[in-house]
């Protein structure tokens, strides 16, 4: 069994919400092939699995906010048997034989869609500010967008 981990997709990044599941329980899932949807407070991301295998647990709903390096799924490599620890009564085989695996954050592609600005809305509403509309293109170099004195 391979633990799959909430990835840190930052240094400051302590929690992420599982937007969507791509793949089910049962379902076979290749090496880096997208397994699971996540949102933090810095990106919205497509996390690939970590190793090839069946999916044999979901462990964090789609809408839970959990902490980085949380176990949020099992799966089990093709050779394995079908029962998962849990299911064979044996809570003493845990994490104990399974290695951690996390997705490596380089490994990520990141997703541009309207969700992308979902985190900073959130912020703004905590501290009760409102992002003025933007249009057209920045003051900076060739067009970006850059902080005011650096354009």
């Amino acid at each position: 069994m391979f633990d799959v981990l909430m990835p840190q997709m930052g240094e400051s990044v302590a929690e992420g919400t599982i937007v969507r599941w791509m793949k089910r329980v049962g379902d076979a899932v290749d090496k880096d092939e997208p397994l699971f949807e996540i949102s933090t407070d810095k990106v919205d991301a497509e996390i690939p699995s970590p190793a090839a295998g069946i999916v044999a647990e979901i462990r964090v709903a789609e809408g839970e906010t959990v902490p980085v390096h949380t176990v949020v799924a099992l799966i089990r490599s093709s050779g394995e048997s079908g029962a998962t620890p849990a299911a064979q009564g044996s809570a003493s085989a845990g994490a104990a034989g399974r290695p951690a695996v996390q997705a490596p954050a380089e490994a990520v592609q990141v997703t541009a869609s309207p969700a992308a600005a979902a985190p900073a809305s959130r912020a703004a509403r905590k501290a009760c500010a409102t992002a003025p509309a933007a249009s057209g293109a920045g003051a900076g170099e060739a067009g970006r967008v850059a902080p005011r004195g650096r354009g």
